[in-house]
């Protein structure tokens, strides 16, 4: 076996140009495959990553009622009017769980905006001095909201790029007053948001928003709404923990509200959707790159059945030597074998190579799979054996007569 691959590989060498071309077929299939695989795992942890945790191990738990006719969804139904404020007491119960890192409490809808006879429609957030701590904002203009006018019913906003755009036209905005659902409010900062892996969760945060103190709500919407409540875990492991035990002590103070709960997102629901989700994108991809790899099959047969007729006076001479039939069909075997391992060494080195690349420019986690590396070798190696053997039997069926007669 030793000597049929050191032949195999002088033959390969012997014929550089002829050979890089026979496994150019199988290089770009394995290449392709591997390069395929990492960038689903890739795509696929970032997406797991934001969508599960926001991409800063965060969750959201809702408030649902089902007497209200809340939908049944992975986020949790629609919020209601009929939820309770969280106490102080509860909020301390939580944040001193080892779980759990941080908590803030926000409301959020929609509102009509004016400044003089500019109008906008942009997204009202009501947060509290720790929201900033799980979506930090870069500042263009003025300030951020203090803390205590966060925790107090202060008439203070701060506004972003797209708000000051559609309001002021790009000019000045800090200082200058709005009005929000028939209330006056200043300006005190222009901010934008820093982008993180959380936009898969929210979508995109190109859209006019306004931050504004969780105080003042109230009053701008016309009702109490329920609070909103996002947990930063410990820990990516440490996520679904941590929201179920803050559902639950939210749930505690829910006291003779039985159709009432709250509750966070079904992670295994959405865990096994993107997992099906990838294997359909993988099995598609993966099929096309399959391609290449038979029309790589097919240069390797053909090849090797040219050299099978190059070298039928050598296989005469062996068979009058003594060479039995199975030693000429593995040694040309053998040849084949080594040609499209070789393709599928470069193939994975390519594919590794790419993946990084591509994981850079599109700037999501770079992985790679041994198992994708050790399945693509194995690959190629049967290419070599399913279309090696046609020639390689035609090599053993030689006569030693009419082979030494060839010319």
């Amino acid at each position: 076996m030793l000597e049929n691959i050191k032949l195999s590989f002088q033959s390969i060498f012997a014929h550089k140009m002829r050979s890089i071309l026979t496994m150019l077929g199988v290089i770009i299939g394995i290449a392709a495959i591997i390069a395929i695989v990492s960038m689903i795992q890739g795509q696929s942890e970032m997406l797991k990553s934001s969508i599960i945790g926001m991409g800063n191990n965060t969750i959201q738990v809702t408030y649902e009622d089902a007497m209200m006719g809340g939908e049944e969804d992975y986020w949790g139904g629609d919020t209601y009017i009929s939820a309770p404020p969280v106490s102080d007491e509860t909020l301390e119960m939580i944040t001193s769980d080892p779980l759990v890192d941080t908590i803030a409490l926000f409301h959020r809808s929609g509102v009509q905006a004016y400044h003089q006879m500019n109008m906008s429609y942009p997204e009202s957030i009501a947060v509290d001095s720790t929201y900033f701590d799980l979506f930090p904002v870069d500042i263009h203009e003025g300030r951020m909201l203090s803390e205590d006018e966060l925790n107090s019913s202060s008439q203070l906003v701060m506004i972003n790029e797209d708000t000051r755009t559609e309001l002021f036209e790009g000019a000045e905005a800090v200082g200058k007053s709005i009005d929000i659902n028939g209330m006056p409010f200043r300006v005190v900062g222009v901010f934008s948001d820093r982008k993180t892996d959380s936009d898969y969760y929210y979508g995109d945060w190109s859209e006019p928003k306004i931050y504004l103190s969780k105080g003042i709500w109230p009053v701008v919407e016309g009702y109490d709404a329920p609070t909103q409540i996002l947990v930063k875990a410990v820990g990516p492991d440490a996520i679904e923990e941590a929201g179920q035990l803050t559902a639950g002590m939210l749930n505690a103070d829910l006291s003779g509200m039985e159709t009432a709960q709250y509750r966070i997102p079904d992670l295994q629901a959405i865990t096994a959707d993107l997992e099906a989700a990838n294997q359909a994108f993988a099995f598609l991809l993966g099929g096309i790159a399959s391609i290449s790899l038979l029309v790589g099959g097919i240069g390797v047969m053909n090849i090797m059945l040219v050299s099978v007729t190059e070298r039928t006076r050598e296989i005469g001479i062996k068979k009058a030597l003594g060479a039995k039939r199975y030693m000429i069909l593995l040694q040309f075997l053998t040849e084949a074998i080594v040609l499209t391992s070789v393709g599928g060494a470069i193939g994975v080195l390519l594919g590794i190579g790419g993946a990084k690349i591509i994981s850079n420019i599109m700037e999501m986690p770079f992985y790679i799979s041994i198992s994708a590396i050790v399945g693509a070798l194995v690959f190629s190696m049967l290419v070599g054996i399913i279309f090696g053997l046609l020639p390689s039997i035609k090599a053993s069926k030689l006569q030693p007569v009419d082979a030494l007669k060839y010319e």
